[in-house]
């Protein structure tokens, strides 16, 4: 009777919350927004929410619990076509004081007309208003536009730029095509950048379209061409060598423009092409086989690719490739603070072949029912079980390290408790949030040397 219990309770857990929630690879996949038409930009907010550009000209917040999509503006003077439209975001650091959210988007009508933009606009609240143009003059095409975005520590503002099918722009410094440019926030040009009296801070770039920053390390995702998709690290005043270098510099002719030119190779590189687009770090232990990983989205593969770095995170140790196929063309990532990873799917991007529920924002979360971790020797107990006003969590000998983390079915991160630091802990049944948590089945970790875990029924 008890077992049928916890098996109603459990399918009961489900269908309260998503009926798409599936496991693969030892991860829980969940919908957070469906029905969306071309995300290109997806970032986690200080609101606790997601921050989203769809391609058409919409800016929206994204509930990532509900779901619930919050249109901001829709900039109707967007061109969407080809690769064009409304694309990369960036959030001012300092958001409280200076709600700014700075986009690139492009405007016109053909491909001679098209222009790449960048602006600022100011968050009242409720909706994005007061629109500013920063940067109106960076030529456009049908493809090659760039344009993801970052405000630097000393809030200056990197952008992308593609070459706008113009190749030979990349090495030349009297444009900004196929490069990634600096300015401060107000569009002028810093004092201390690597050209005087110019925007360029990086050349040789093809199509970036994927842009982070970790521990002032910056990284790229960049387009090739038939060949040599890459991954970058971006540093200033250097030549990354498009179009007369691709991927590495392992044939003759590149081996002397690289030596001539002063080109940094990338940390990885790819033929045949993925098409790898946005990119994110991940820092957490949430999911631990990602941890100290670049995560980046692929389109032609459908792919989410994680380079596992080594301790100075400049070189590639590892390589694994996630959900081939599963969700279709994969443009953008973002990691939460508690370590969630969220990709959004492009499928209606002209290239794809959308499902009825596509364009998709899904969770990824780790599948705690398929960690075989249960604790044989008793350093993991938990009573009582169910529990009904508070839990004992009991474990053994363990270091100062050891870390308890507390999830629900979904593999949603309850609570978390660090450094552990005696044999046992009480848990009065509520969230982080001092929320009541609700009936169901949770998953109570322990994270020392390994992972151990026990099934707690919440049952009130």
């Amino acid at each position: 009777m008890k077992y049928l219990l916890l098996v109603f309770l459990a399918i009961l857990l489900f269908s309260c919350q998503s009926e798409d929630i599936s496991a693969q690879e030892g991860f829980n996949f969940r919908d957070v927004a469906t029905h969306l038409d071309t995300p290109w930009e997806i970032l986690w907010g200080p609101d606790d929410h997601i921050w989203m550009t769809e391609r058409y000209g919409r800016i929206s917040r994204v509930n990532p619990e509900t779901g619930d999509v919050q249109e901001l503006i829709t900039m109707v003077d967007v061109f969407e076509g080809g690769e064009r439209g409304l694309l990369g975001m960036v959030l001012h650091p300092d958001f409280d004081t200076n709600p700014y959210v700075y986009v690139a988007y492009n405007t016109g009508n053909d491909n001679q007309s098209t222009d790449v933009n960048l602006a600022r606009l100011t968050y009242d609240g409720e909706k994005l208003v007061d629109r500013q143009i920063i940067i109106s003059d960076i030529q456009g095409w049908s493809n090659h536009n760039g344009s993801r975005l970052w405000i630097l520590e000393d809030n200056t503002l990197l952008m992308t730029v593609g070459d706008a099918h113009f190749s030979d722009r990349a090495q030349d410094n009297s444009n900004i095509n196929g490069t990634i440019i600096r300015i401060n926030l107000d569009g002028s040009i810093p004092a201390d950048n690597p050209i005087e009296d110019s925007r360029i801070y990086i050349n040789g770039s093809r199509n970036a379209q994927g842009l982070v920053v970790h521990n002032g390390i910056i990284y790229s995702s960049e387009h090739g061409p038939d060949t040599d998709d890459e991954v970058n690290i971006i540093k200033a005043g250097r030549n990354y060598g498009w179009p007369d270098v691709k991927g590495y510099c392992d044939e003759a002719s590149e081996m002397s423009f690289c030596e001539e030119h002063n080109v940094v190779e990338p940390i990885a590189a790819w033929t045949p092409t993925l098409a790898v687009c946005g990119i994110d770090f991940y820092d957490n232990d949430l999911i631990p086989e990602f941890e100290n990983s670049l995560l980046v989205t692929s389109l032609k593969s459908q792919t989410l690719v994680q380079l596992k770095l080594d301790a100075s995170g400049t070189e590639v140790i590892d390589e694994n490739q996630f959900f081939n196929g599963q969700f279709g063309r994969l443009r953008d990532v973002c990691v939460s603070p508690d370590g969630r990873v969220f990709i959004a799917t492009s499928t209606r991007d002209g290239r794809g072949s959308p499902t009825e529920i596509d364009d998709r924002i899904i969770e990824v979360t780790p599948n705690i029912n398929g960690v075989d971790s249960k604790d044989k020797g008793g350093i993991l107990n938990v009573v009582p079980n169910p529990a009904s006003m508070s839990a004992d969590i009991y474990f053994g000998d363990i270091s100062h390290n050891a870390k308890i983390k507390i999830f629900d079915m979904t593999g949603r991160l309850i609570i978390q408790i660090s450094e552990v630091a005696k044999s046992a802990l009480n848990w009065d049944l509520r969230d982080d949030n001092g929320n009541i948590c609700p009936n169901g089945i949770y998953h109570v970790v322990l994270l020392d040397e390994k992972i151990r875990s026990e099934k707690l029924l919440i049952k009130r």
